[in-house]
């Protein structure tokens, strides 16, 4: 009999270096929980992680009920959706709210399966907003190396908000290349539909720093700072022109932001 979609994906994360174990039970809790989860996981790191894959388009109350539920616990939150409830690759045009609520959680991006003749399949849908406000442009990153589990509080301020335990199962190295991929689709879609102006949405500028429309100062500054560090000419490992180029755009967006929310 053929694994379910829970067991292959569990097997997956028993293989990652930082997972100490990957089960289909939570452990014991005092109190009953509303929401139980499929993949429970745990890293040496002692980090735990619940992990909750949607079959069916979930109601955005749900999704932070059960944010609440395991970041009262300590516990991060991980969704893995059904890919065929995402936008295809190339789509451009509105989310459905709880589709946004997802990219919101995850600075940009969606965690899908599916289930194919050759496997399952882990895929990373990203979503970026494009200058029209409200729209996105949706790309697949293909198959998705799940090698990393990380388990982090950041707090919101859109639909989902407050401060959450939230889970992330991409690699430093996989998250640099579609930062660089992010840039390039970034690039064509603006060059296809219109060269960027004065009046573009101050969304792009969040967007340029690779976090949530809307972070607060620190947030704000953190990711600055990290991108400043990353794409700095002078010590970047990238390409230099393209070090540059991603540089001048972050520098760009931190002080377009700053002007905005009157920061100094």
């Amino acid at each position: 009999m053929p694994q379910s979609p829970s067991e292959q994906i569990r097997q997956r994360f028993r293989h990652i270096q930082d997972v100490k174990f990957a089960s289909a039970r939570p452990e014991p809790a005092l109190t009953a929980r509303a929401h139980e989860p499929d993949i429970v996981v745990e890293t040496w790191m002692n980090s735990r992680l619940h992990i909750y894959l949607l079959a069916k388009a979930p109601k955005p109350r749900q999704l932070k009920s059960i944010l609440k539920q395991n970041t009262s616990g300590g516990i991060g939150t991980l969704f893995l959706v059904e890919a065929a409830l995402l936008p295809g690759d190339g789509y451009c045009g509105r989310l459905r709210d709880w589709q946004d609520d997802l990219r919101v959680m995850s600075l940009g991006a969606i965690y899908a399966y599916s289930q194919g003749e050759s496997g399952l399949r882990l895929i990373q849908v990203n979503l970026d907003e494009t200058t029209q406000r409200g729209e996105f442009i949706v790309w697949h990153s293909g198959d998705f190396p799940c090698d990393a589990v990380s388990v982090r509080r950041r707090e919101y301020q859109t639909n989902i908000r407050g401060r959450w335990f939230v889970g992330d199962i991409a690699s430093p190295q996989f998250k640099r290349r579609i930062s660089e991929a992010r840039a390039r689709q970034r690039f064509h879609y603006r060059s296809q539909v219109r060269q960027p102006s004065g009046n573009e949405p101050i969304n792009a500028a969040y967007l340029a720093l690779e976090i949530e429309v809307g972070a607060g100062q620190a947030a704000v500054k953190e990711a600055f700072r990290k991108l400043a560090r990353e794409y700095h000419p002078d010590v970047s490992a990238h390409d230099k022109q393209e070090a540059e180029r991603r540089f001048n755009e972050v520098k760009s967006a931190y002080e377009r932001i700053k002007t905005h929310r009157h920061w100094r």
